[in-house]
């Protein structure tokens, strides 16, 4: 019987060590990886609407992680799925006309040298001056579903700043 019960016992002690210890490491962590998490928001918002001070704005929308102000845009932090579930992270910024005056990846998690060509340059400037979908750049041959989920952040950002649906 004994000999049952002290490898049981012998696991859960290490269980409950290895949980323990990853509680601390997480509450020892936590604010580090949100600062870090924020100063990569920010210089992604600098790299693509240029230096200025950029503020979250309290506006809630389905699909929109968070809203910026600054530059005399709103700025969308939109995620949506490619080829990856949730695999593109992107900041869209609408000018007070209701056009895109840029768009920028904060993250890519699609295939490499496929679905990350939507994150070149000039596939990216393809949006600007775009107020629907006519004025989107062509789809990336073999990055169609990376394709497609840039064009639905845009689409997306666009739909906000007409008044899309806010919620609490």
């Amino acid at each position: 019987m004994k000999e049952k019960i002290l490898p049981s016992l012998v696991l859960t002690i290490v269980c409950a060590v290895v949980c323990g210890l990853l509680a601390v490491v997480n509450s020892l962590t936590r604010d580090k990886i949100v600062q870090a998490e924020s100063d990569k928001v920010q210089r992604s918002l600098v790299s693509v609407f240029g230096e200025g001070s950029y503020q979250p704005l309290d506006r809630r929308y389905d699909g929109v992680t968070q809203v910026f102000s600054g530059n005399g845009l709103t700025i969308y932090d939109i995620t949506v799925d490619g080829y990856s579930k949730g695999g593109i992270r992107a900041l869209v910024g609408i000018d007070e006309s209701g056009t895109v005056s840029g768009v920028g990846i904060v993250s890519c998690g699609e295939t490499a040298g496929v679905g990350t060509k939507i994150t070149a340059p000039d596939y990216l400037a393809g949006f600007r001056g775009a107020a629907d979908e006519s004025g989107y750049p062509d789809m990336i041959s073999g990055a169609t579903f990376s394709s497609k989920g840039i064009r639905a952040a845009v689409t997306l950002a666009i739909e906000c700043s007409k008044g899309g649906v806010q919620n609490g």
